[in-house]
């Protein structure tokens, strides 16, 4: 009977865990987690995020209402000039301990003018910093398998174990027996190993592993062509 080859290899794998508050985290290549914050809020964050958006345009709503209810308005006629005609005019005292002096059909206007001079209304890229201050980016140190057969590469599924516990015997043997149900066999094992922290293997995508101990398993198997 004539047999294929294929090669199962598992490796310690380094990615980014995006912790967005509320939803299901991220686990997106090392070193990307920032740029995947932001797609998700640029595509399903926005609406997702509306609470933020609510909550900083209230908190300025509610800053600018009682800035306006403490200020102070006087009408009456003055002399804005030295010898020029008395006029109507308001006088406005903020509630910083600065005035000014303005006509009085420009009175509220005015008031609303100095308040957003002294704080602006939050912007698009404000509420995106508030919410973006809610989003963690860990680092989660796990181990990935890949099937190579032929000139096909494809992930398996191992569920992210922890890499720190060790090498994921559990969830490696359940991946084999999967595989055994397809009829593949294993011929021969090998391992890769580095003793220190500064040792270095490569990935099969391409990028290094600095763990100890066990970075890479190879399986070879055999299954009926």
């Amino acid at each position: 009977m004539a047999l294929r080859h294929a090669m199962l290899v598992i490796t310690r794998t380094v990615f980014d865990l995006v912790q967005i508050p509320g939803q299901e985290p991220l686990v997106v290549t090392r070193d990307t987690g920032d740029e995947a914050a932001r797609l998700w809020w640029d595509v399903p964050g926005r609406a997702a995020a509306a609470g933020v958006f609510e909550r900083t345009g209230a908190s300025w709503d509610q800053r600018l209402a009682e800035w306006q209810a403490a200020t102070q308005v006087q009408v009456g006629k003055e002399r804005l000039h030295d010898g020029g005609p008395r006029v109507d005019v308001a006088r406005i005292s903020f509630p910083d301990g600065t005035d000014g002096v303005v006509d009085p059909a420009a009175a509220h206007d005015y008031i609303t003018e100095e308040f957003r001079a002294r704080f602006p209304q939050p912007t698009v890229a404000a509420q995106f910093a508030d919410w973006r201050d809610t989003v963690q980016v860990a680092e989660l140190r796990t181990w990935t398998g890949w099937l190579f057969n032929g000139a096909e590469r494809m992930p398996v599924n191992i569920g992210l174990p922890v890499a720190e516990f060790g090498y994921p015997i559990r969830e490696v043997l359940g991946c084999l027996d999967r595989l055994a149900a397809d009829g593949w066999q294993i011929v021969h094992v090998s391992e890769d190993r580095t003793g220190h922290l500064d040792g270095w293997v490569s990935r099969p995508d391409g990028e290094p592993s600095s763990e100890p101990g066990v970075t890479v398993v190879r399986y070879l198997l055999s299954g009926p062509a």
